[in-house]
């Protein structure tokens, strides 16, 4: 029988309470992240692999009640750390594996990059940085995401893994291979200046039908029963030309996200002029403490909205009706009036972690950008997105006729897609070698 969700991956009512957060001042921006990635050496016993692995995961288990084993009878502060495991597609061809790539993950991975950039995938506009590019759902064997409510939490993790990893080379079938960090900001903003997230899933039911693979939803052959309640990850580290971004002002800034930056309400049109238009009967950011769908999901940009004769009078709708069905938020949430659970709504869960890092360069000495976690019990779910022309098939970011540098706004440094299983014994994914 499957177990549950892993913990890290936030799907529950009772993680994200969004009310009780807000009132005791804990409003779930303020977590540390950090990914790792571990090869497998090329010659190695499977269990051996299944040891390094169940060792590992005993000592993540104890790093996440603050034990660790180099200080005896001593317990650190645990930050609230969790983690969670994941595979690329390179495990399912070694010797000795107990089973076989899940259809639904067979074929579903981004290109590797070529030697100057290149797309992540055909048909979409996303492409590598020139600079730094790898498809780590290809290069890399093991994920690990570590999240906690502290910076020392999450390093805790990397620097244990090296530790116990070190100690035992070479005869350990792991390798410390790379990671990355990031985190999440306090005040719900990105680095385009943007409230985050805005129309991410409820929390709750919808959200789990969207992470959770089933049986029923995902249409499962008999042989791939064993992945149900697991789900699939989709990492991009995203780099963004802040200095592109800037140069625009803050009228157009908004109509190629599709809210307002002060004030996160969604758009309602346009004027003659292209000015943004937004209703103060809608809240404010900073007066949503829970689920609001005026303030989270926008109008139906595809269909003329009921407005009242104020707002008639001001809007223009031939321009509202291109200019905002090519904005973000336009592009990535269509009305279709599919339930969420079914692959073809193309939802996905979100989970953002912003970065900064030194370049090493006068000119240019800092690159900011966002970690884009998404789970979905399908990858074809993302992939969709990423490729169909009306959705963001022909922009890497949305507002095309506004913007014509958008597809230059972003570059991928990272990528890759890999399977994450249920809760398991000894530990997470283990029936997978043994």
């Amino acid at each position: 029988m499957s177990g549950k969700i892993q913990n890290g991956i936030f799907y529950n009512k009772k993680i994200f309470d969004f009310e009780n957060l807000v009132k005791n001042n804990k409003y779930g921006h303020n977590k540390s992240f950090a990914i790792l990635f571990l090869k497998i050496r090329k010659k190695f016993e499977i269990h051996d692999l299944f040891k390094s692995l169940e060792h590992l995961h005993k000592m993540y288990v104890n790093l996440s009640s603050g034990i660790v084993y180099d200080l005896p009878k001593q317990k650190v502060p645990h930050g609230s750390l969790l983690v969670t495991y994941g595979y690329g597609e390179n495990i399912f061809e070694l010797n000795d594996i107990t089973k076989i790539i899940p259809r639904d993950f067979k074929n579903s991975q981004f290109l590797s990059p070529k030697k100057f950039g290149g797309k992540i995938i055909e048909g979409s506009n996303l492409s590598y940085s020139k600079d730094i590019h790898e498809n780590v759902g290809l290069t890399e064997d093991i994920v690990i995401q570590f999240i906690a409510n502290t910076q020392l939490a999450v390093n805790r993790g990397i620097i244990y893994t090296w530790k116990n990893l070190r100690q035992s080379s070479p005869n350990n079938p792991l390798i410390f291979s790379k990671f990355f960090t990031g985190f999440q900001r306090d005040d719900g903003r990105s680095w385009l200046g943007f409230h985050d997230e805005v129309s991410n899933l409820k929390p709750g039911k919808e959200r789990k039908d969207v992470i959770a693979i089933n049986r029923v939803n995902n249409e499962l052959l008999p042989r791939d029963y064993w992945t149900e309640n697991g789900t699939y990850m989709a990492f991009l580290r995203i780099e963004i030309d802040s200095d592109k971004w800037d140069s625009l002002n803050i009228k157009k800034q908004e109509l190629i996200i599709g809210r307002e930056k002060l004030f996160g309400r969604p758009l309602l049109g346009v004027d003659k002029d292209n000015n943004p238009i937004s209703s103060k009967q809608i809240p404010s950011a900073n007066r949503v403490n829970t689920y609001n769908k005026k303030y989270h999901d926008h109008p139906n940009y595809f269909k003329r909205a009921k407005i009242s004769k104020y707002f008639e009078n001001k809007i223009d709708i031939p321009k509202s009706f291109k200019i905002l069905n090519e904005s973000h938020i336009g592009r990535i949430r269509h009305f279709d009036n599919i339930s969420s659970k079914l692959v073809p709504s193309r939802r996905i869960y979100r989970q953002g972690f912003e970065f900064i890092e030194y370049t090493g360069s006068y000119k240019k000495p800092i690159k900011v950008g966002l970690n884009f976690i998404s789970f979905q019990n399908n990858p074809s779910r993302l992939l969709f997105i990423l490729t169909d022309p009306n959705w963001l098939g022909n922009s890497s970011f949305g507002g095309d006729s506004i913007f014509s540098d958008s597809n230059r706004l972003l570059q991928v440094q990272a990528c890759g897609i890999f399977y994450i299983p249920p809760t398991e014994n000894p530990f997470p994914g283990s029936s997978v070698f043994k």
